[in-house]
């Protein structure tokens, strides 16, 4: 099912050029500006969550299109946008002067080839898969946090799932305070933050509505709490005694007299 996901071939670049001589590497610092610009100055990974491998790789094979890097020159620069701990594990596998090292990549493809496996498995993303297709709004989190929270992990599905199913999955999950006013507005045409922000404010007018009703029977509580406390105390009813008690009581009387 994820197969293609795993395959490096996916993450390749347009230039297949492998050459890597002096000039190259004389213009490997402005290209990597070039790449920075485009990838995002503070996008650098760190490995965590790994699942995010897919999404990192992506955007960097995007960005060294956008610039017309080859794979040669990609090479080098891939672990340029990682930070550590990741930067660490990168720098391990890449050729050394002496070469030969155990698990050394030695092109592009191959330090793909290397994150791919280092991170991810087809077991842990069907794991992730199901995470999204099992995910409701949680209480206390907001709609729009809950449709943040459906775009993110299918972010780490590698966007495995299309604008309208996680626009679906949000409809149908989302706490039926709001849900019937978004199916109503849902249009193929809206993007989840709208319909989000749709959702937050029917959410926003209930919970309001919940939060009047709850200070109304709170009032009402005190309100009666007090009438009971000044309510004036009764003396206990008089309770006659029973007959035998009487009777008893007689006979008592009675021999004292004696």
């Amino acid at each position: 099912m994820f197969r293609d996901m795993f395959d490096c071939e996916s993450y390749s670049m347009v230039k297949k050029s492998l050459t890597f001589g002096s000039r190259e590497a004389h213009t490997l610092g402005r290209r990597k500006k070039d790449v920075a610009q485009s990838f995002g100055v503070r996008s650098e990974w760190d490995g965590t969550p790994p699942l995010k491998v897919f999404q990192f790789l992506r955007e960097f094979a995007k960005a060294c299109d956008d610039n017309d890097v080859s794979e040669a020159e990609a090479f080098f620069m891939l672990q340029d946008f990682t930070k550590e701990p990741l930067r660490s594990e990168v720098m391990s596998v890449m050729p050394s002067r002496h070469g030969g090292n155990p698990g050394e990549v030695n092109s592009y493809l191959e330090l793909i080839n290397w994150m791919l496996r280092y991170h991810a498995d087809e077991a842990s993303l069907a794991a992730q898969v199901e995470e999204f297709n099992r995910a409701t709004q949680t209480p206390g989190e907001s709609e729009r946090t809950f449709a943040e929270r459906l775009r993110q992990l299918n972010v780490l599905c590698r966007f495995i799932h299309p604008q309208g199913v996680i626009k679906g999955r949000f409809v149908e999950d989302v706490q039926r305070a709001a849900r019937v006013t978004v199916r109503e507005r849902n249009t193929p045409s809206m993007t989840l933050a709208e319909l989000a922000r749709i959702a937050q404010t029917k959410g926003d007018e209930y919970r309001w509505m919940v939060s009047d009703q709850r200070r109304e029977r709170e009032k009402e509580a005190r309100i009666a709490e007090a009438s009971r406390l000044r309510r004036p105390t009764r003396p206990p009813p008089y309770s006659r005694a029973h007959p035998a008690v009487a009777a008893a009581s007689c006979d008592e009387v009675g021999d004292t007299s004696e």
